[in-house]
């Protein structure tokens, strides 16, 4: 092994560095959480322009604002934070 890929190998402590699959699989689990985010949010929207105008009443929610957070794409987690309705 020559001098290059010796000091590629390891970390500036001496200690081998992180193996390419450990960072694949911190990526693969990233994206499941991203994933399982992106699914409830788009469940959470859904129950949300399902609620009649007494349900969002009782949340202190007009129907403007349910329509505004139940349109946004599933993927815009920005802003208001629902609460999970089931």
């Amino acid at each position: 092994m020559n001098a290059y890929a010796r000091r590629r190998r390891m970390d500036h402590g001496g200690t081998p560095a992180i193996r390419p699959t450990r960072d694949l699989r911190d990526a693969a689990t990233r994206l499941v959480v991203a994933l399982l985010r992106w699914r409830e949010l788009a469940q959470q929207r859904h129950r949300l322009l399902s609620m009649d105008d007494r349900m969002l009443k009782d949340i202190g929610v007009t129907r403007a604002d349910a329509l505004h957070e139940g349109m946004r794409p599933f993927w815009d987690s920005r802003g208001i934070e629902w609460t999970q309705w089931r």
